[in-house]
């Protein structure tokens, strides 16, 4: 199966959201609220600790600290990877604005892309596993390298065929 596609800013915006997402949708919600559980340990911990020193008011602290740690670290790390992730997708935005079309052509050895003169063929063994999310298969490889098509490039009779073309040839890798 061959297709030629044609490159749209909306389609990849949403694209690259949803890449970001799957990056780190988890850790986000997972450390969301957790600065408030942390700061109210380190309060009544200091209070307690202060007042009259006591075992269980240095608990407090330590479990406090423990929480909020990790959530600054991944607070300054998820903002700086956002800010590094809009740049370069600022920059590929004005890369493919040049580009007429990418043709992707799904065949029994692999997945071969080609952007003007350049053309890349992915064997499925490089494949470390797929993803469908919100009507976008991502393709990743074992360098954690996304491939990502949407059915509203492609159409949707188009897209239940690649997804049991793909289906049938990448074996997640555990």
């Amino acid at each position: 199966m061959k297709f030629e596609l044609k490159f749209d800013e909306n389609i990849y915006r949403n694209q690259m959201d949803l890449l970001r997402d799957l990056a780190w949708k988890d850790k986000i919600a997972y450390y969301k609220n957790s600065h408030f559980l942390g700061i109210i340990l380190l309060i009544i911990g200091s209070l307690l600790f202060f007042d009259r020193p006591s075992f269980f008011g240095f608990v407090l602290i330590i479990f406090g600290l423990g929480i909020l740690i990790p959530y600054f670290y991944y607070y300054f790390k998820i903002k700086s990877s956002y800010k590094g992730f809009e740049e370069v997708k600022t920059k590929e935005i004005e890369a493919c604005q040049n580009i007429a079309t990418f043709t992707w052509e799904f065949t029994e050895q692999g997945l071969i892309s080609k952007v003007q003169d350049n053309e890349r063929m992915l064997e499925w063994k490089e494949f470390i596993t797929y993803l469908i999310k919100e009507n976008n298969l991502f393709l990743i490889t074992e360098k954690y390298e996304p491939m990502i098509l949407g059915e509203t490039e492609v159409g949707e009779e188009n897209f239940k065929k690649i997804l049991d073309f793909v289906e049938k040839r990448v074996t997640e890798k555990k």
